[in-house]
């Protein structure tokens, strides 16, 4: 086997792998058939070329160069089918295997009163005189010449065919594959004319076999790149793995030829060693060497295969990663259509989402004339059917709606792509034409698929943070009525026992013979309970108005100290108060003003529930009340405890006694605990408490350090 046959050898590889992967895509489809049987009679072409450059009998050669000529002549019969079902057959009848028996019926009996005088001539190329190529013989007579007329017309037929199709396929991914494939096949046959109509003029036969060898090899590449790139045919089983050994299978004959051919020539040469088992040996060899290269080599061609897939995929993870911010409907869909205008060069791009209100699709930008899409109508319909993006010339336009179907037809919308999650249509996208004349290709409109569930996946997740919002806002305004209507009923009820006091002193005091001391004290009742009327009020406001914090830095001793001052000594009989501080002189952050009205109301509370029980217990005395105010500041927060050994809170009361006027007392407004709790929230704390008769703890927590950005503090 010569070198000569390693341009043929590697062509017959790929023709016979593409062949067999046609095939077993779809065997049962008419076209698939077609198309591998006729990229088979190339893979022959390739063989029997081969064969011819390596006989050794002038026989043989002859007779494998008959079988080329048969090839050459029906291979424009197989192209004029071929052209009739690719990509869809619009004629019927085509399909019928009469019309095939026609089709191939004239060169086959040509063919045949051509026996066994075939115009081929065996011609030896300039170095080798052992080494024939083929050659075509143009003669006169008319068997020949019909021959030829008849392969020039089926070439013209069959491309006729196909360019008419161009203009009546909708379909962009079918028309940009028939587009190709016709200028291919015309620039295949074509070229291989035009070598044969000039190689009398050629020097030597040695140039018509470069020629004629590239022109096979081109063949090869282009029904390699057709079926890949273009995507004539879509074997996802065999593509990869197939097209991957067919590369690794061409690269180890190169290797062959190249490196064991010059290995063994030098044996025989130098040595006179001419060994089939040592050749073996070194192709065993090579292919030890070679086979750790296999994966890295079929990665590469991954990559290089699917290459714009690859690259769209690192669009779709920013995107992805884009739209993982919450945002509202009109903001979303603005920026999903900036992404795809910038990346895929679209003229531009309209967004219609659900609106659960009206049952329908509206335009996401709200601009003037747009039509609602009614979630109901045949539009919607066929996008829940399919799926999956649709061309604008797939849909059935006499049962769209005119308005929409004028406004589609004014925006020169191509592509509709369905935003679908879990079965439900949530928005549709229309893409107008791409800009600089450029199509859209079949790897973009399979990521437009991808981009669908990614952004369907993140509206809905909006669409959830929406209702839960909205929801959350309705519950809070509900509770704030419902405060607001416990408060006002607090305030009025507070206010009631007053002013009827108030009303019975005064119609008392106009009534006739009340003696001075009657009057006396009735007046004193009145200015009695305007006091509590104004003591309720300012209670209230300090509720309503908690002014802003004020952050400073102080120490746990001051407000101890203060405490003392203004509880303690201010009663009439002392009682025990003891604070701890841990550990001592330790500085912290918060507002001192707030710190000091919240131990003033719990000294309140804790003075009046030791009160209560030294009514109430017959054993206990002023002289075994106690209080205690201990800090304990760690490295992040002060926890605060203050405990009384009062009357204790009863279990059934205690999750009350932060509401607005809950009180146990007589003669409390209920807001004191109400207040504290605000002011804690308000410096950043929180309030707990633990009670039990004879002793109540009121825990506080507290940051030690205020971050600015959460109170507008100075740390």
């Amino acid at each position: 086997m010569n070198i000569y046959s390693l341009p043929g050898l590697i062509s017959f590889t790929l023709n016979f792998s593409l062949a067999f992967i046609v095939l077993m895509n779809a065997p049962k489809s008419t076209l698939n058939r077609w198309f591998s049987a006729f990229i088979f009679s190339f893979a022959l072409w390739n063989i029997a070329e081969v064969i011819i450059l390596n006989s050794q009998a002038e026989n043989t050669a002859m007779f494998w160069g008959q079988i080329l000529y048969r090839i050459i002549f029906l291979s424009p019969a197989f192209f004029v089918i071929i052209a009739y079902h690719f990509p869809k057959n619009f004629h019927p009848w085509a399909a019928r295997p009469l019309f095939y028996a026609a089709v191939f019926s004239l060169p086959v009996l040509i063919l045949s009163l051509s026996f066994p005088d075939f115009q081929f001539r065996l011609v030896s190329l300039s170095q080798t005189k052992s080494i024939y190529y083929f050659q075509l013989s143009f003669a006169k007579n008319a068997r020949f010449i019909l021959l030829l007329l008849i392969s020039f017309i089926y070439i013209l037929w069959g491309n006729w065919i196909l360019i008419t199709k161009i203009s009546k396929i909708r379909i962009i991914r079918s028309r940009n594959q028939t587009r190709f494939f016709t200028v291919g096949m015309i620039i295949v046959f074509f070229s291989y004319g035009i070598i044969q109509i000039v190689h009398p003029f050629m020097y030597g036969a040695l140039s018509l076999y470069f020629l004629s060898t590239f022109i096979t090899f081109l063949i090869a590449v282009f029904f390699f790149i057709a079926i890949v790139q273009f995507h004539m045919f879509r074997p996802k089983k065999y593509l990869s793995s197939g097209l991957s050994y067919t590369i690794l299978s061409s690269f180890a004959l190169a290797v062959y030829f190249l490196i064991i051919k010059s290995i063994s020539d030098s044996l025989v040469q130098y040595f006179n060693i001419d060994s089939f088992t040592l050749s073996g040996l070194l192709i065993f060899s090579l292919v030890l060497v070679i086979r750790p290269f296999e994966k890295k080599l079929k990665n590469l061609f991954d990559r290089k295969l699917n290459k714009d897939i690859h690259q769209y995929r690192k669009k779709s993870l920013q995107l992805f990663k884009e739209l993982q911010v919450y945002a509202e409907p009109q903001d979303f869909f603005k920026f999903v259509e900036s992404f795809l205008i910038k990346h895929f060069y679209i003229d531009s791009v309209k967004s219609f989402y659900l609106s659960d209100e009206q049952d329908s699709f509206i335009e996401a930008n709200e601009e003037e004339n747009t039509p609602q899409i009614s979630g109901s109508c045949y539009f919607v319909k066929e996008l829940k059917r399919y799926k999956r993006v649709l061309e604008f010339y797939e849909l059935d336009h006499h049962a769209l709606d005119t308005a929409l179907h004028s406004y589609l037809e004014k925006n020169r919308i191509q592509l509709i792509l369905p935003l679908i999650f879990d079965n439900r249509l949530l928005g549709i996208l229309l893409f107008s034409k791409k800009k600089f004349g450029l199509e859209y290709t079949e790897d973009e409109i399979e990521i437009f698929n991808i981009f669908a569930s990614n952004i369907a996946g993140a509206f809905q997740r909006d669409n959830i943070i929406r209702q839960m919002r909205d929801h959350y806002k309705e519950h809070f305004q509900l509770e704030k009525l419902a405060a607001l209507g416990q408060l006002t009923a607090g305030i009025a009820h507070e206010i009631r026992n007053p002013l009827s006091t108030i009303s019975t002193s005064a119609e008392t005091l106009l009534q006739p013979q009340i003696s001075p001391e009657d009057q006396q004290e009735l007046k004193q009742f009145i200015i009695e309970e305007v006091g509590r009327l104004n003591n309720i009020l300012t209670d209230f406001l300090n509720l309503s108005r908690i002014r802003p914090p004020e952050f400073i830095t102080l120490q746990a001793e001051e407000l101890v100290e203060f405490l003392e001052m203004n509880l303690v000594f201010q009663e009439d009989e002392a009682i025990s108060f003891e604070f701890k501080i841990n550990p001592p002189k330790t500085s912290f952050i918060s507002d001192p003003s707030l710190l000091k009205q919240i131990l003033l109301n719990l000294g309140i509370n804790a003075v009046a529930a030791i009160k209560k029980r030294i009514g109430q217990d017959p054993e206990f005395s002023i002289e075994k009340a106690k209080l205690e105010c201990r800090f304990e500041i760690t490295s992040k927060n002060i926890h605060l405890y203050f405990t009384d050994n009062g009357i204790g809170i009863p279990e059934e009361i205690r999750d009350n006694i932060f509401e607005p006027f809950f009180t146990t007392k007589d003669s409390g407004t209920g807001l004191g605990l109400s207040i504290v709790q605000h002011l804690t929230e308000a410096i950043g704390g929180k309030i707990s408490v633990e009670s039990k008769p004879g002793k109540t703890v009121f825990h506080l927590q507290f940051p030690k350090k205020i971050q600015q950005k959460e109170f507008g503090a100075i740390e």
